[in-house]
């Protein structure tokens, strides 16, 4: 078997033994932003940044190449921002 057959068979499981479904975020609506930086600060990839737009500092997904799908931004986000 080849070794890319191997890995798409193989689960990875929670502590509760339950499959790992990924949240990868889809991005962030900037109008609900208020740039509290929580997301940035949890992000175990340093995916986000805050960025200046329209005169004010709002969270972008500056590396979403590098994102696990943990959902930790969108579970730590105050504003649901995250989409």
């Amino acid at each position: 078997m080849k070794l890319l057959e191997k890995i798409k068979k193989q689960v990875i499981l929670t502590q509760d033994g339950s499959p790992f479904v990924p949240q990868y975020p889809g991005g962030i609506d900037p109008s609900r932003c208020n740039g509290c930086g929580e997301c940035v600060e949890i992000c175990p990839q340093n995916c986000i940044e805050l960025k200046e737009f329209e005169d004010r500092k709002v969270a972008v997904i500056t590396k979403f190449e590098l994102c696990i799908g943990d959902g930790f931004c969108k579970i730590v986000c105050p504003q649901d921002a995250f989409l």
